[in-house]
């Protein structure tokens, strides 16, 4: 299993290091804190700390289907959309653990800072958990956080 996961991390590794993509930071829900990476095939990656306290890690993988401009004058402001799914481990003192996973869909804006390759964005998204803990459940998340083009 170790072999595996080291492997996998080579390979993703080498595609992020071969892409032309461009990387951000982000606070939110499920993630509190969080670090993401969008290659130029429009597939982002993200890993974060849980919102709900304990010790655990939230990944996601993102598929950015479609995005443009929105002709705002004055403001460099883009929207897109996509699909994605996340998984979690977290592990609570009192309760123990708890694993799952979700299917979303996701919409956010970006507004690109003048003379910069900054870009603030707000993002929603909406779809099906599953927690080993809790079971199915309509999943919401939301992300708020800075692009470095």
């Amino acid at each position: 299993m170790r072999k595996i996961l080291v492997i996998a991390g080579l390979v993703m590794a080498l595609s992020f290091a071969s892409a032309k993509g461009y990387f951000g930071v982000f606070a939110g829900y499920p993630e509190t804190l969080g670090a993401q990476y969008t290659m130029d095939n429009n597939m982002r990656f993200s890993l974060g700390l849980p919102f709900f306290g304990g010790f655990g890690v939230v990944g996601s993988a993102d598929m950015i289907l479609g995005s443009g401009p929105l002709g705002v004058e004055g403001m460099d402001l883009s929207y897109y959309y996509g699909a994605g799914a996340s998984a979690f481990f977290v592990s609570y003192p009192i309760i123990g653990s708890d694993f799952g996973l979700n299917g979303h869909g996701l919409a956010g804006l970006e507004l690109m800072l003048p003379n910069s390759n900054l870009g603030i964005f707000w993002e929603l998204q909406l779809g099906v958990g599953y927690g080993s803990l809790t079971g199915f459940w309509p999943f919401y998340g939301g992300r708020l956080g800075v692009n470095f083009h």
